[in-house]
């Protein structure tokens, strides 16, 4: 699909943010700095060495610390709310009784169980019926609107070239390993998550009483890989604008007759003369698959993709059948608790519902407004440091200031709610509520369809801790998840905030000027605001950061994938300017005064060490380094830090030390 976001922060939380103050002693002093490691030749350990050395990951988690791994206590805080409003009766239609009817289905795991896979029966059934392939498609247009892909992948956003209006965005998808390299590699790993994979779809095939399920598996992955093949890697679809192909529907449907595009997009009750398809190869092997492969064996491969789309919310066996297959992704040792799993499902399900009460317990009001200072601060000291960029000409300077102060910014929740409208949540019955959230997710998506973006959107929920930058609205927005310590404490001092979420906000404000970001224009259109001169400059400097975080080992020879991640690491670099610069600005940035023999300078620094404070299985380490845009969390701390001289000063970083860059080759962009 197409990249609607950047995310700065997986989407967790280190603690909850409450109303009344947790005595925390020393919550914001620097215990545990291991001196026996120089600032210079390791800042991430240096600080987070001793934390990281007694970190116990629990067996059913895949890491501990901050990063993607704070969301376990905040996890627990929306059990809480859910255990709370699933004991009460409350008004049909109200959020306590979506989420809290919605909850108490998922615990009824005796019925669930005494269900098996009866749910996805008539659905399996259905699949024998197709003959021919325009039924098969009608099959996969009607499960498309019930959240299984299978073959197809759709969504609704702003057109790239006009985001005053949405449009139909058509993307590559059909596989089942986490990405197309997966199916080609041959390394030990690789092909072991291959094989897993493969028991897994063997064992979901004899769950349903297939006679040849292993020759079932064979049928669906051969189709698979061959879908695989026409996928774009990963780096391929940072190019916006070979990612954006504006097609007439008829055009398509007359050179991709089997997919039929007319009777797909009637099928999906979706109106356009024209859709955006991100990777049009795919649909031209999709097209002609569904000539060349048997019916019979597509047949095989959407009821793979039945039972692997429904898996975790039948019956116990298939339940751990599929995690089984994800331990090996993520490392992660015994299955969560089954409250804990219902949580994540009604986040991620009635996240706003459920992030409506999570507000109204939990947020503090004083935080979004200061936090929306913060945020004025960081962009006044970019504009400055725009400003002053020795490798940007005044025409461009011009533009780039319209766009950083065109940004929308969004703190805390909504302003105006998602409203889940007439779905019926019946507390007996999971499988069906489950489905019918989808359905409505679609349908709320699909309403969006040739109208104007909603500006008032959220594409995450305010309990998540994240931050992001969404291009094609100009916009940042801060989660009230996120607005709690380490990122930010109203008690603390400059130096920790600025250091905190400071950078987070620097990095998403950076994101508006990264590889991709940079392609888009103040209205979130693509369009070329820059000089061609500087133009090619900007992706010098790019290069080089590619080509610097490219020799980063990460385990064994595994290195991290710098034109994959470029635009996250040149958000990191420019992040840590930007808090930096408006720390500066303030009255303690300003002092040398000393808190636990640490200078304001020093304790900024240390303070971005440990919001990426985190220690990870390697299998899911493996997994993050192949698919993620980010770093691993040491790289977001020593990467950016190399290349900043004021770090330098800070710590008394001298030529020997390990991670030292001389000057002419600290990267520099913004």
């Amino acid at each position: 699909m197409k990249k609607l976001f950047y995310f700065a922060l997986a989407l967790f939380t280190v603690l909850a943010c409450s109303k009344k103050k947790v005595a925390e002693p020393n919550k914001f002093d620097f215990d545990g700095i291991d001196e026996t490691i120089k600032p210079g030749d390791n800042f991430f350990f240096h600080v987070n060495k001793t934390w990281y050395d007694n970190a116990v990951i629990a067996d059913d988690q895949a890491g501990v610390g901050s990063y993607s791994f704070l969301n376990i206590p905040q996890k627990k805080l929306l059990e809480n709310i859910l255990v709370e409003v699933s004991s009460g009766t409350h008004e049909k239609g109200s959020a306590d009784q979506m989420v809290g009817d919605f909850y108490n289905s998922g615990m009824n795991t005796t019925l669930i169980n005494e269900r098996g896979f009866e749910p996805i029966q008539p659905l399996l059934d259905r699949i024998n019926t197709i003959n021919s392939v325009p039924a098969l498609m009608q099959f996969v247009a009607d499960e498309f609107k019930s959240g299984n892909g299978s073959i197809i992948s759709m969504g609704v956003s702003p057109d790239d070239e006009n985001s005053s209006v949405n449009m139909l965005h058509f993307g590559q998808t059909g596989l089942g390993l986490p990405d197309r390299d997966y199916y080609f590699k041959t390394d030990e790993s690789t092909l072991e998550i291959q094989k897993t994979y493969q028991t897994f779809l063997t064992k979901l095939f004899e769950l349903t009483g297939n006679d040849d399920a292993a020759q079932s598996t064979a049928t669906a992955y051969a189709i698979e890989k061959q879908l695989a093949e026409a996928h774009k890697t990963r780096i391929e679809r940072r190019d916006v604008k070979a990612n954006y192909n504006k097609l007439a529907v008829s055009g398509l449907d007359q050179s991709q007759p089997n997919i039929g595009w007319i009777n797909l997009l009637s099928q999906l009750g979706a109106k356009a003369d024209s859709v955006d398809v991100a990777q049009p190869a795919y649909y031209s092997k999709l097209n002609d698959m569904l000539a060349s492969v048997a019916l019979e064996d597509w047949k095989t491969y959407l009821k793979a993709h039945v039972l692997t789309n429904y898996a975790d919310i039948l019956s116990e066996p298939f339940e751990t059948a599929a995690f089984e297959y994800s331990k090996i992704i993520s490392g992660q040792a015994v299955k969560q608790s089954r409250a804990q799993i219902m949580v994540n499902k009604v986040d991620r399900q009635l996240g706003f519902a459920l992030g409506k009460l999570y507000v109204a317990r939990y947020f503090n009001e004083d935080a979004k407004k200061r936090v929306s200072e913060l945020v004025n601060n960081l962009q006044k000291a970019f504009e400055t440091r725009i400003s002053q960029l020795d490798w940007m000409s005044d025409v461009t300077k011009v533009q780039a200031k319209e766009k950083l102060y065109a940004i929308t910014k969004k703190i805390g929740y909504p302003d105006v709610w998602r409203d889940y409208g007439n779905v019926n949540i019946d507390k007996d019955k999971f499988f069906e509520n489950v489905v019918a959230l989808r359905q409505n997710d679609y349908k709320y998506g699909l309403d969006k369809l040739n109208q104007a973006p909603n500006k008032t959107e959220w594409g995450t929920t305010p309990s998540t801790v994240t931050a992001y930058y969404n291009p094609s609205r100009n916009e940042i927005v801060f989660p009230a998840g996120i607005l709690q310590f380490p990122y930010f404490d109203l008690d603390a001092d400059d130096a920790i905030n600025y250091g905190g979420i400071g950078m987070v906000i620097g990095h998403e404000l950076t994101h508006a000027f990264d590889d991709q970001g940079a392609q888009f224009d103040k209205d979130g259109n693509v369009k070329n605001w820059w000089t061609d001169e500087d133009y090619e400059k900007f992706k010098a400097k790019t290069q080089l950061v590619i080509d610097r975080y490219s020799s980063y080992t990460v385990l064994d020879s595994l290195h991290i994938k710098g034109a994959l991640s470029v635009g996250e690491n040149t958000a990191d670099n420019g992040g840590i300017s930007i808090a930096y610069a408006a720390f500066k600005l303030t009255k303690q940035g300003q002092d040398t005064t000393r808190i636990n023999g640490y200078t304001p300078d020093q304790r900024f620094f240390m303070s971005i060490a440990r919001i990426w404070r985190v220690k990870t299985r390697d299998e899911y380490l493996r997994n993050y380094v192949k698919t993620n845009p980010h770093s691993p969390p040491m790289w977001r701390v020593n990467g950016p830090l190399m290349n900043f001289t004021p770090f330098y000063e800070a710590f008394n970083v001298q030529p020997g030390d390990a991670n030292y860059k001389p000057e002419e080759e600290r990267i520099k962009i913004w």
